[in-house]
C-alpha cells in the first residue's frame, strides 16, 4: 500500500531551530508524531485543533509550462514556523505538525519528463492525478477529525485534492475563496496548476468559487465569460480594487477588506476552503511572480478578516519558490500568513 504521509517527529523539528534559555519555540511545544507512530494514530490521539501538512509537489506547474521550484516551499516555511515563539498569541499545543504528503516517487518520475513532448505531458498529467488522490485521502481524514487543515506548498494544482477531501468529509459541495492573480479555471483535460478549480467544479466538489485579486490581463476570454455569467462564480479583480474597473462598485476606503466581505457573503454557509497563491503579492518569488499586485499588509488583513468571520475548514498556501536558506524570505512570509490564519480561526472557534 502506498504510504500517504511522511510523519514529522519532534527530534527532527528540534534539529531545525536554535534553542535559547528562557524561551520556548513552537518546535519545543507543538505536537508531533511519535517515533514509529502513524499519522492516523497521531491524528486520532492529538488534542491540537490545527493540523499542519506539507505538500512538496509542483508537478502541476511543470504540466502547465510554468516555473518549477514551489515544491520547496514546505521545507522553508516549516523551518520558520517551528522557530516562532510559543506565547499567548499562539501556543504550540494548538498545533499538530503532522508531516508531508509522500510524493518523492512521483516527483522522481516527473523530473525526467519534458512537458513539450505530448507523451511526457500526458505522463505529467497522470502523476498530478496520483498526487490528487493522496492529498484528498489525507485531507478528508483531517477534516473529519474536526480540525483546521493548514496545507503548505507545491503548485496550485494541489487545491483540487484539498477541495475533494473537504467535500467528501462533509458530503456536500463546498465554497472556496482564493486570493490569487489567476483564476485557475482553465478547461484543459489534463490536470495542471491552472485548472484545479475548474476540475473541482466538474467533479461537483466545488459549489461556489470566488477569486480575489485576479489580474485582468491573465484572464482568457472563455474564462472571463464564465466569471461574468455563472452565478456560482465570482471574481473581484485587482483592477476593481484599485478603482480602475470601468464599471461596477468602487469602494471609497479599505477596498481589500470590502472585497473579502463580499467574498464571505458569496460563499454562503458552506464548508469553506481558503486558498492563498503567493503570486498575488507584489515582489514575492513565485512560479508566476507579479510586480504590481497586493501588498503583504493587505493580504494579512484579508486573511485575518476571513479567519475571524467564517468557519474556515482548510487553508492552503502555495506557489512560492524558496531556496535552502530562504534568502528571499518566502518561507518566512508563508509562516507569518499561516500564523495569521491559525490565530484568527482559533480565536473565532473559542468564542
Amino acid at each position: 500500500m502506498q504510504e500517504l504521509v511522511h510523519p514529522l517527529t519532534q527530534s527532527v523539528a528540534l534539529s531545525q531551530i536554535r534553542q535559547r534559555d528562557g524561551e520556548q519555540k513552537l518546535a519545543q511545544t507543538a505536537d508531533f508524531c511519535a517515533s514509529g507512530e502513524s499519522w492516523q494514530a497521531a491524528l486520532a490521539r492529538t488534542k491540537a485543533a490545527v493540523v499542519v501538512l506539507g505538500i512538496p509537489s509542483d508537478i502541476g506547474v511543470r504540466s502547465n509550462f510554468g516555473k518549477p521550484g514551489c515544491a520547496n516551499l514546505w521545507a522553508a516555511a516549516r523551518a520558520k514556523i517551528l522557530a516562532m515563539q510559543d506565547n499567548a498569541a499562539l501556543r504550540g499545543q494548538s498545533l499538530l505538525m503532522l508531516g508531508e504528503i509522500a510524493v518523492e516517487d512521483v516527483m522522481s518520475k516527473a523530473a525526467t519528463l519534458d512537458a513539450t513532448r505530448a507523451v511526457d505531458l500526458a505522463a505529467l498529467h497522470a502523476l498530478v492525478c496520483e498526487v490528487d488522490e493522496r492529498v484528498a485521502a489525507v485531507a478528508q481524514e483531517i477534516v473529519k477529525s474536526d480540525k483546521l487543515l493548514v496545507a503548505v506548498g507545491g503548485g496550485h494544482e494541489n487545491a483540487f485534492g484539498i477541495i475533494k477531501g473537504l467535500s467528501q468529509a462533509t458530503s456536500r459541495g463546498i465554497s472556496c475563496i482564493n486570493i490569487d492573480a489567476h483564476a485557475d479555471l482553465r478547461q484543459d483535460t489534463g490536470r495542471n496548476s491552472g485548472n484545479a478549480f475548474s476540475a473541482a467544479r466538474r467533479e461537483k466538489f466545488l459549489e461556489r468559487y470566488c477569486v480575489v485579486g485576479l489580474q485582468e490581463p491573465f484572464v482568457n476570454d472563455a474564462m472571463w465569460e464564465q466569471l461574468c455569467n455563472e452565478k456560482d462564480l465570482r471574481a473581484i479583480t485587482l483592477e476593481k480594487l484599485l478603482g480602475l474597473f470601468p464599471f461596477g462598485r468602487v469602494w471609497p476606503h479599505a477596498p481589500h477588506i470590502a472585497a473579502m466581505e463580499e467574498a464571505a457573503k458569496f460563499a454562503k454557509k458552506r464548508p469553506l476552503a481558503l486558498e492563498m497563491d503567493l503570486d498575488a503579492i507584489t515582489g514575492v518569488a513565485a512560479s508566476a511572480p507579479t510586480t504590481a499586485g497586493l501588498a503583504v499588509e493587505e493580504v494579512r488583513e484579508m486573511l485575518r478578516y476571513i479567519g475571524a468571520r467564517r468557519d474556515v475548514s482548510t487553508f492552503h498556501i502555495c506557489e512560492g519558490i524558496a531556496d535552502e536558506t530562504d534568502s528571499r524570505g518566502v518561507g518566512a512570509l508563508t509562516a507569518l500568513l499561516m500564523s495569521d490564519v491559525i490565530k484568527t480561526v482559533l480565536a473565532r472557534r473559542a468564542k
